[in-house]
């Protein structure tokens, strides 16, 4: 530990330290910075690798001495935008980014029927789908359509952005093929309607063993094979309680639906193609703050999109339901706790992408990604999630899978 570090451990309340974070390059590239900007020192923030000072430092600047943001950055709409971003990085302790989060979001939103239509529409777009939580592909193409309405746009670099995105949508469309033709077959001892599931993940996991076992990495597959039971376990304890019609308490229920949200499993299942470990699966399935953190945002993000249709069809009582009955809340307050503690899971993710773990950041990376698959599946919406009725992202997938950039 070097001495700046060891003085700053001493002081009376300790700041949080970023260590070095090797991130990757803002898919935005200098889009909302100015040089003449007050948000140019947000390079700091984004660019430095060697960020072993309290972030507090980097955004003091934007406060007046009412330790309020200064009326001034309103001025500068790709500031205010860069600075929204920047606040989703936060990790617990950052108390200036939960206001920059908060002021941004709120000037923002006010500015956006005040500016042109395309400036409007990257406001928007900013609001509902931050960087940090969104997935990076789709991202990409929004970005593309607004670089290529600035003038000053490199022609030659969007030419190839597009090639790439173009080619790697043809290697999905391909998976995405040879994943339908697989033979069903006819299992009789299930119901028709587990039959084309079990016949699939037994097709999957056969697969994936052969070739894992041929790799010497035959540990590989039993992994989410347990994962997958625990999975089905936790179904069952879902069944009994909603036929039974009783009402768990929600720290009772969530240490059931933390499993039927499914977030190691399906993580578990990445791991494999990046060739993890043992010791890589082992910490998979510790209770591991960041891997918790994933599972916590997955169930809670779902509950709160699709809780009211799965109520209407018949279903368990959601997170919403459970701490609803056991604190005596509305449900927009449910909601609200529901929320905040999603928003402290990010920060617990962010904070293991900047420390070391016992795993390597391309593992980490997939941990990341389901937590920004979760967020755009199941965003903003009450009534029915995107999850339950892809048609709400249909849009979206499309873009991703099907139709290439012109």
């Amino acid at each position: 530990m070097s001495s700046t570090q060891v003085s700053a451990a001493a002081t009376s309340p300790p700041k949080p330290i970023r260590p070095i974070a090797n991130f990757h390059p803002t898919i935005w590239g200098d889009q909302f910075l100015k040089d003449d900007s007050e948000f140019k020192c947000i390079f700091d923030f984004f660019d430095n690798k060697e960020l072993r000072f309290p972030v507090v430092n980097v955004f003091e600047k934007f406060k007046d001495v009412d330790r309020k943001f200064k009326s001034s950055l309103i001025n500068d709409v790709q500031g205010m935008l860069n600075l929204h971003e920047a606040a989703h990085f936060a990790i617990h302790g950052e108390d200036i980014l939960d206001e920059a989060l908060a002021f941004t979001a709120t000037q923002l939103k006010s500015m956006a029927s005040r500016v042109s239509t395309h400036l409007a529409e990257e406001i928007n777009h900013t609001l509902k789908f931050p960087i940090r939580k969104s997935v990076p592909r789709y991202e990409a193409r929004f970005f593309m359509s607004t670089y290529a309405r600035d003038n000053s746009h490199n022609k030659t670099l969007l030419k190839f952005a597009k090639f790439d995105y173009n080619i790697l949508q043809v290697r999905h469309q391909r998976q995405l093929s040879d994943i339908l033709k697989w033979d069903i077959g006819a299992i009789d001892t299930l119901p028709e309607y587990m039959k084309f599931i079990y016949k699939t993940l037994f097709d999957i996991f056969g697969a994936i063993e052969e070739d894992t076992t041929r790799e010497g990495r035959p540990y590989s597959i039993s992994y989410p094979e347990k994962l997958a039971q625990r999975v089905a376990e936790a179904y069952y304890t879902e069944a009994v309680w909603f036929n039974k019609g009783y009402v768990p308490t929600f720290e009772e229920y969530m240490s059931v639906a933390l499993e039927t949200a499914s977030c190691r499993w399906i993580i578990s299942i990445t791991f494999i193609g990046l060739r993890a470990t043992k010791d890589d699966f082992d910490w998979l399935c510790s209770d591991h703050k960041v891997i918790i953190a994933a599972d916590l945002i997955g169930r809670l993000l779902d509950d709160k999109a699709s809780h009211r249709f799965e109520q209407k069809r018949g279903h368990v009582p959601s997170a919403v339901e459970c701490y609803m009955k056991q604190y005596g809340v509305s449900e927009d307050e449910a909601i609200r706790v529901i929320l905040e503690q999603v928003a402290d899971a990010w920060k617990d993710l962010n904070e293991a992408m900047l420390k070391p773990t016992a795993v390597s950041m391309p593992l980490l990376e997939r941990i990341l990604n389901y937590c920004r698959t979760m967020e755009f599946v199941y965003k903003d919406d009450r009534e029915i999630d995107a999850f339950s009725d892809p048609t709400k992202i249909k849009e979206q997938v499309a873009s991703l899978l099907r139709d290439p950039i012109l």
